[in-house]
C-alpha cells in the first residue's frame, strides 16, 4: 500500500530506507526536511510497498529501494503515477521488468564521489579578473545555471534559497564585473553526505578550466567533513575522473507517454 509521509513515525521509516544511499540519503533527506511539513510546496513523499520510497514533484519522480514484483503492488504504483501524470522517474535500482511496458528507459547519470577526507588536486586558477564570491547573490546564480528557461530558474532560486537560509549547503561562483560567469553548489546534505549540483559555466568562458577549478575547491571543502557525491551525464566522465573524483555506480532514468497508453 502507499503511505503518504505525514507523521514523525513514517518520517523516520523514509530516512531509514534511504539512509547510506548515495544521492538519495542527502537529496531526498533534504526535501523531506525542508518541505515534508509544507504539502502546498508542491514536494509529495510517500512510503511504498517492500523497502521503497517515492519523492514526487511536478511530472518527476525519485524512486529509491526495492520494490515487490507482484500485479497488485505494480498495478498500484502504475495507476497511481498515471493518475499524478508522472512521467519522468529517477531510480535507485532498474524498474522490474513488468513496469518496463510502461517505461522506457533513459540515458543513465554516472554517481560519482570524493571520500571524505581526501583532498583532489586543484587545478590551476583562473584568471586573474575574475573574483571567487563564497556567497553569492542567487537570483543573477539561478539565471546562468538556467539561461533559457525563466520558470526552472526560478523554481531552482526558490528552492536553493531555502536550502541556503536552513543551512543545507554552500553556492560558489567565479565573477566578472560583479556578474557570475561559472558557479556549483551544495543545496541537498546529510549528516554524512553533501550533494553537488548546479555547476554551469557561462558559453562565452568555457574552455579556460573555470569549472574544474571551481568544483574542485568546492569538493574539498565539503569533503573535510563529509562525504561529497554527484551526477554527470555519461559524455561527462573523462572530465570528472581526470579531476580525481571517483566513479560508485549510476542512477536509473526513465520516461513514459500516458498519453499514448
Amino acid at each position: 500500500m502507499i503511505q503518504a509521509v505525514t507523521t514523525p513515525e513514517q518520517q523516520a521509516e523514509y530516512r531509514r530506507r534511504i539512509s547510506g544511499k548515495p544521492y538519495f540519503e542527502a537529496v531526498l533527506g533534504t526535501h523531506l526536511a525542508l518541505f515534508g511539513a509544507h504539502p502546498a510546496s508542491g514536494w509529495m513523499f510517500y512510503l511504498l510497498p517492500g523497502t521503497a520510497v517515492l519523492e514526487l514533484r511536478g511530472g518527476s519522480g525519485a524512486l529509491c529501494g526495492n520494490l515487490p514484483e507482484d500485479a497488485d503492488t505494480h498495478d498500484e504504483l502504475q495507476g497511481f503515477l498515471q493518475f499524478l501524470h508522472i512521467d519522468r522517474l529517477r531510480c535507485e535500482h532498474p524498474l522490474p521488468m513488468a513496469y518496463q511496458t510502461a517505461w522506457q528507459p533513459g540515458e543513465p547519470l554516472t554517481l560519482w564521489t570524493a571520500p571524505r577526507g581526501r583532498a583532489l588536486s586543484l587545478p590551476a586558477p583562473p584568471p586573474a579578473e575574475l573574483t571567487l564570491d563564497t556567497a553569492p547573490s542567487m537570483l543573477p546564480v539561478s539565471r546562468l545555471v538556467f539561461a533559457e528557461n525563466e520558470a526552472e530558474a526560478d523554481e531552482f532560486y526558490s528552492t536553493a534559497c531555502t536550502a541556503l537560509a536552513h543551512g543545507y549547503g554552500a553556492c560558489r561562483a567565479l565573477l566578472h564585473h560583479g556578474q557570475p560567469v561559472c558557479t556549483v553548489g551544495c543545496y541537498e546534505q546529510s549528516d554524512r553526505e553533501a550533494y553537488m549540483a548546479a555547476g554551469v559555466t557561462a558559453p562565452d568562458w568555457r574552455g579556460r578550466g573555470l569549472a574544474g577549478w571551481l568544483i574542485v575547491t568546492l569538493a574539498n571543502e565539503l569533503a573535510a567533513q563529509k562525504e561529497v557525491c554527484f551526477l554527470c551525464l555519461p559524455h561527462l566522465c573523462g572530465f570528472y575522473q581526470q579531476l580525481g573524483f571517483v566513479q560508485i555506480g549510476d542512477i536509473q532514468q526513465y520516461t513514459t507517454d500516458w498519453n499514448m497508453k
